[in-house]
């Protein structure tokens, strides 16, 4: 789909009124220099502006076509446009599949088969402005300026897109895109096409919902390829968000966890705020994603320093170590009862001497840190002399050109003045605004350039959409044999019955676990189906006499230090995906889980299980002793293997518990499960 007369257009027609006009003004103030055409049969012509009556009678055709009439006649005249060979169209009206009704979906269809092979925004949106090209389809007043380079912004929601374009942060925009219903064009599209144009330097995304797996985790690849950093709020973990989303846009959102995979395995930030979203996107310009995780951060004052020590603790951020030579230099230029450390509180000694600060602000410049910040919160422009900061500044922007790693940090919001933010990006130096919001927007870019040294590529593995199909249910014993084939350990085990359970156990040997057997019953322990422990023949006989049908016994294991959680759903978006959490008793202690994509390797699930809070009793806890990991982590890497292989065939593979023994001694799927597609 060629996008670059839609976004890049020479030629502009309006059709509509109210709206429409926005359109037209909006182009007169971004300074676009091409043909606009007005289309309106209902308005005469005058001397100052002239209307056209229908697309037909223009005077040659236009790249693009705002279009902003009812939804009925949207439908209508979006096939006229196509005809006359269109480069793309805007369609603002609503009423289309937001509506989450019959209606509202054969209104959707009809516009798409009547748009034909042209390309078209919405419906149920607000345009886009082009700030770099000029050019400005979009239903509201235009704010910002003109660039020659900026971010690109993409956005379901148009008010949200005019929410950031209204920002008091000095982010340079390129691009704002508001998709609507994402009808045609969507969110993995317009991905695509900023990612081509040179002059796009980072993207910012407000994402409700996808629309095609494959396609995102694409262009999420064609990101770190070309090196451009994504950050992304994507709303809809809570049941009101979702709620919202249906009734905005007619898209359900969910699979948050599964987006939580994506985003951190491709190296796309996720953020929660378009404050923490606007402070990334100003860092991304300025120094793209920032391969040395080692910071140093300066400041006048010790109580700023503090509460970035706390809030850096949270994030895991790295504050580089002060060398014994370096600590040497800096005691030469500070005052002698400066303490020389990282975070670095500068005091008020030297702070009526720029020329002071200044050796102290090159000898951290020339250190292997990956980024050096400044915390400097500027007084009221309107109240107070601020000749002292800017000097300071100055001061920094200079040492600054050492190792072009600079960054200037407020602590409030709404302590850094406009013109300082604009000579800050000048000088290739990222002026960032609230302390929480600019320390996310450092880890945020550590983190992107991490994933992208660490690459292990999503592969979606549904090859075929079963899953509305019926499902069956292998008993447990059976579910263990299928894993068993794939090399997952599953204990000692045999199917017997009450007349046989008195010889065969003698094939197992004492402790035994004895459970019910079916294809039917799958909550086992809810009606006392299972009974673990057993050390005698009378034992067995009497804790197995109440059990019908066929008997499964097993080896129990003994030396276990924890149980986890480790199964596999099929997604009908992105195929197979991997789920770890904790088992057994710990369940609901615990209660977290981590999702993966696959395919995996060793790195991956260790890194994921690290992240969870019982991977502490794995690891060894208070002089305990620690569960055998790297079975863990090959059991885990043949579950995935498994899931990838029979990915057109299963359903669901529950794991649970699995059973982890101390180091050296494995672990083993103590119950088992899989569902799988009836033919």
């Amino acid at each position: 789909m060629n996008l670059k007369k839609l976004f890049r257009p020479k030629s502009l027609a309006i059709i509509g009124g109210y709206w429409a006009d926005f359109v037209f003004e909006g182009n007169k103030t971004i300074g676009f220099n091409g043909k606009v055409w007005h289309i309106n049969p209902s308005r005469k012509s005058s001397n100052k502006k002239k209307y056209y009556k229908s697309i037909k009678d223009l005077p040659e055709v236009p790249d693009c076509v705002y279009l902003a009439v009812s939804s009925d006649l949207t439908i209508k005249l979006i096939k006229d446009i196509s005809d006359i060979g269109v480069g793309g169209t805007v369609c603002l009206a609503s009423r289309f599949s937001e509506l989450n009704s019959k209606k509202g979906s054969e209104k959707t269809k009809q516009l798409i088969i009547n748009a034909g092979k042209m390309p078209f925004l919405g419906p149920n949106c607000y345009g886009f402005i082009n700030y770099l090209d000029r050019v400005s389809v979009w239903s509201d007043q235009v704010a910002g300026k003109p660039t020659n380079k900026g971010v690109a912004i993409i956005c379901q929601s148009g008010t949200i897109g005019n929410t950031i374009s209204f920002n008091n942060r000095s982010l340079p925009i390129g691009y704002i895109l508001s998709l609507g219903n994402q009808a045609q064009i969507t969110i993995e599209d317009t991905i695509n096409y900023v990612l081509d144009d040179s002059r796009v330097t980072a993207i910012g995304i407000y994402a409700e919902s996808f629309t095609d797996a494959e396609k995102l985790i694409k262009v999420f690849k064609k990101s770190r390829v070309k090196k451009i950093p994504i950050a992304i709020v994507k709303v809809g973990r809570s049941k009101i968000a979702s709620k919202t989303i249906l009734t905005h846009t007619g898209a359900l959102s969910g699979k948050e966890d599964i987006y939580d995979s994506i985003f951190n395995r491709m190296g796309v930030a996720r953020c929660n705020t378009l404050g923490e979203l606007c402070e990334s996107l100003k860092l991304f310009h300025t120094h793209g994603a920032i391969n040395n995780d080692k910071i140093a951060i300066m400041g006048p004052s010790g109580g700023d320093m503090a509460m970035i020590g706390d809030v850096a603790e949270k994030l895991s951020l790295n504050f580089g170590k002060i060398t014994p030579k370096l600590r040497k230099n800096l005691k030469k230029v500070n005052h002698p009862s400066v303490i020389i450390s990282n975070p670095f509180d500068l005091q008020t000694y030297n702070w009526n001497d720029p020329s002071e600060l200044e050796k102290t602000f090159k000898l951290m410049f020339k250190t292997n840190f990956g980024l050096n910040a400044l915390m400097l919160d500027f007084p009221n422009i309107e109240d107070c002399d601020t000749e002292e900061w800017d000097a300071i500044v100055n001061k920094f922007i200079k040492s600054s050109k050492i190792k072009k790693n600079g960054v200037i940090i407020s602590s409030l919001s709404d302590t850094l003045p406009k013109y300082l933010r604009e000579r800050c990006f000048k000088s290739g130096i990222a002026p960032l605004q609230g302390m929480s919001e600019s320390l996310i927007a450092i880890s945020n870019s550590i983190k992107i350039a991490k994933a992208w040294r660490n690459c292990f590529d999503i592969k979606i593995s549904q090859k075929i959409n079963k899953l509305e199909t019926k499902t069956m249910i292998f008993s447990e014993y059976e579910s263990k044999l299928i894993l068993k084939k794939y090399k997952i350990p599953i204990p000692k085990s045999l199917i017997t019955n009450k007349n046989d359970i008195l010889r065969d156990y003698k094939k197992i040997g004492f402790p035994l676990v004895a459970k019910i057997n079916s294809n039917t019953i799958f909550h086992k322990t809810e009606i006392d189906g299972v009974v673990t422990n057993i050390n005698s023949e009378k034992e067995l006989k009497k804790k197995t006499n109440k059990f019908k049908n066929k008997i499964l016994i097993e080896k129990m294991i003994t030396d276990k230090v924890f149980e986890i959680i480790i199964g596999i759903k099929n997604d009908s978006q992105f195929g197979p995906i991997l789920i770890i959490g904790a088992g057994g008793i710990y369940t609901e202690l615990f209660n977290e889980t981590t999702t993966l994509l696959l395919p995996l390797n060793k790195k991956i699930i260790l890194e994921e299980i690290k992240k969870l809070k019982f991977s502490k009793i794995l690891f060894g806890f208070r002089g305990k002793k620690g569960g055998d990991v790297d079975s863990l982590i090959n059991t885990i890497l043949k579950l995935a293997n498994f899931a990838e292989k029979n990915s057109n065939n299963i359903s669901e593979v529950d794991i649970n518990p699995l059973i982890i023994c101390e180091k050296g001694k494995g672990v083993f799927a103590a119950d088992a499960l899989i569902h799988y597609f009836k033919n």
